[in-house]
C-alpha cells in the first residue's frame, strides 16, 4: 500500500495533518494507490489517481456515492457532505464503525473509487453544448 507523500507519522511534505486525518490515513495503510492532498481546510483523497474521498477540517471522513453505493450510507442514516453554501455533494459520511475496520474502510474506499469513476464517465459521455 501507498499513501504518498508521507514524510513522518502526521506529516505530508512540510504540512501536518491532524490526529483524525493521520488516523484514517493510516487505516488506509491496506489500500493500493492512495494519494492524500491537502485542500481547502481539509485533504482530499485519491486512488489511482481518482479523487473519491474527503477529510474533512471537522474529523469526518466522506466516500464518493452514486446509484451503485449511495444505499448503504443512506440506510444508516448517515449526513452528506454539506458542499458550499450547504448544498449537498455526492460525498457521505462513513460510519465510525468503519473507520475502525481497515479492511471494511479499504473495501469502501474502492467502491467510492468505483463510484467517481462511473460518473467521470457519465461527464464525458454527454455531448458538447452548441453555441447559440
Amino acid at each position: 500500500m501507498i499513501i504518498t507523500p508521507v514524510s513522518a507519522p502526521g506529516i505530508v511534505g512540510s504540512v501536518a495533518y491532524s490526529e483524525f486525518q493521520q488516523f484514517v490515513l493510516d487505516q488506509l495503510s491496506a489500500a493500493e494507490s492512495v494519494r492524500a492532498k491537502k485542500m481547502f481546510g481539509g485533504v482530499g483523497v485519491y486512488v489511482d489517481e481518482v479523487f473519491c474521498a474527503i477529510l474533512s477540517g471537522s474529523s469526518r471522513f466522506y466516500l464518493r456515492v452514486d446509484d451503485g453505493n449511495r444505499r448503504r450510507f443512506e440506510e444508516r442514516g448517515m449526513p452528506q457532505f454539506p458542499g458550499r453554501g450547504g448544498a449537498g455533494m455526492p460525498y457521505y459520511e462513513v460510519p465510525s464503525e468503519v473507520l475502525e475496520q481497515p479492511e471494511e474502510l479499504s473495501s469502501s474506499v474502492g467502491e467510492a473509487r468505483k463510484a467517481a469513476t462511473r460518473s467521470a464517465g457519465k461527464r464525458r459521455a454527454r455531448p458538447a453544448r452548441k453555441s447559440p
